[in-house]
């Protein structure tokens, strides 16, 4: 059976915010952003925060792996925001569960952003 759970983008805001501020230090690290046409705060507030805000509203964060000698770019945007969301649901359930049941951290956020942009968990 196939079960669909809507997922405000306000969540996922706090995903990347455990996983940026958090989870993901220890493999990966911004290299850059790409700005979307109207950078705002999904919060509703007025302070943009570039790597939560910019992956869900049309720009990116990219990111490197850090310990590679010739890294290649990451691109997390919305598109590879909404694949990471599937394969942890798909494949890391009690992770999504812990996401889904708000009782996320640093390790879930880590989870979700590798899923995001590699696809499966490498690192930890």
């Amino acid at each position: 059976m196939d079960v669909t759970t809507k997922v405000e983008d306000t969540r996922i805001a706090d995903l990347l915010c455990c996983a940026f501020e958090g989870g993901v230090g220890y493999w990966c690290v911004i290299t850059g952003y790409r700005a979307p046409a109207e950078p705002r705060s999904i919060w509703g507030e007025g302070t943009v925060y570039k790597h939560v805000d910019y992956p869900l509203t049309g720009g990116a964060v990219v990111c490197q792996v850090n310990d590679e000698d010739d890294p290649a770019d990451l691109v997390l945007d919305r598109e590879a925001v909404d694949r990471g969301l599937r394969l942890m649901a798909e494949k890391y359930p009690k992770h999504w569960a812990d996401f889904i049941s708000e009782n996320e951290d640093a390790i879930t956020g880590d989870v979700f952003v590798q899923c995001a942009l590699l696809g499966e968990i490498v690192y930890g």
